[in-house]
């Protein structure tokens, strides 16, 4: 069967709004200039709109509707294989969708990689971590990033910032520390610390208590609510009913690559969602 949908590499320009003027620019500049703006919470975010993509003729996503509310903790909440972390690796870039538009703060945006992710203001904590082992915390969190002070990053400049970050968030990372001598939760810390050092303001993370104990995955639940105080915006990609209900304000399900409901979590329980997720 043949997909129909936009061919991403054909992209040559974009349209769209910009503090009131309507500019036409390449591709390049598009992406140079546009970032997430200051936000009001329950504004709309992210629009990814009619969202297909298929690995090797197997349907993962499957036309789905996903609608992101700024500074909120929202769960993508489905069995596994349900198209959960297909739909946030197309936000973050990882993969292009077959079809569909995503938009963020209404604009058009093509996400070509992860690195266009990035710029924007998207950080993704996927289940399994990037980290050089060998490497330290701030050396992990700089490494690939560019320097004003060319050509050497300022290590104790990031050492200052990635201590910032990690008190103002509860963190608790050591930014001298070797990834190799850290537990997997304390890993987990500092990829949510690397996507905030590069500016992120909506953070996924996909399926964050998998790695942490119960008292280490209460401790991020206060951390995630603390991020939304200042006014970023959370996903978390689930399968676990329960920290559903403990976290998030919004949930989104999907059952076999196909969207099923967006429900406040006020207005729907845990036996409406269970059998929303199998069917």
């Amino acid at each position: 069967m043949r997909v129909h949908g936009t061919d991403n590499d054909s992209v040559k320009g974009c349209c769209f709004e910009i503090l009131g003027q309507h500019k036409v620019m390449g591709y390049r500049d598009y992406m140079k200039d546009f970032k997430i703006n200051q936000v009001e919470p329950g504004e709309s975010i992210v629009e990814m709109q009619n969202i297909s993509k298929r690995f090797m003729g197997v349907v993962a996503n499957d036309n789905i509707n996903f609608n992101l509310k700024a500074c909120e903790v929202h769960a993508l909440l489905g069995e596994n294989g349900a198209g959960k972390s297909t739909l946030m690796n197309i936000l973050y870039g990882l993969y292009r969708s077959d079809s569909g538009e995503i938009r963020i703060q209404g604009i058009p945006v093509t996400l070509r990689s992860p690195k266009d992710a990035i710029k924007i203001g998207i950080g993704m904590v996927h289940q399994h971590f990037t980290l050089i082992p060998a490497m330290t915390v701030a050396e992990n969190i700089i490494l690939g990033m560019k320097s004003s002070r060319k050509p050497l990053l300022n290590l104790a400049q990031a050492e200052q910032r990635i201590l910032n970050l990690s008190k103002s968030y509860n963190l608790k990372v050591d930014p001298k520390a070797k990834i190799e001598q850290l537990p997997m939760g304390t890993r987990q810390r500092v990829e949510i610390i690397k996507a905030l050092y590069r500016g992120a303001r909506i953070l996924i993370l996909d399926e964050p208590t998998s790695v942490l104990t119960p008292l280490e995955a209460n401790d991020l639940f206060v951390t995630l609510k603390s991020m939304v105080k200042d006014e970023m915006t959370v996903v978390i990609i689930t399968h676990k009913l329960p920290e559903v209900f403990a976290i998030s304000d919004r949930v989104t399900v999907l059952r076999r690559g196909r969207f099923v409901e967006t429900v406040e979590i006020k207005q729907t329980t845990l036996e409406d969602l269970s059998m929303k997720m199998v069917g």
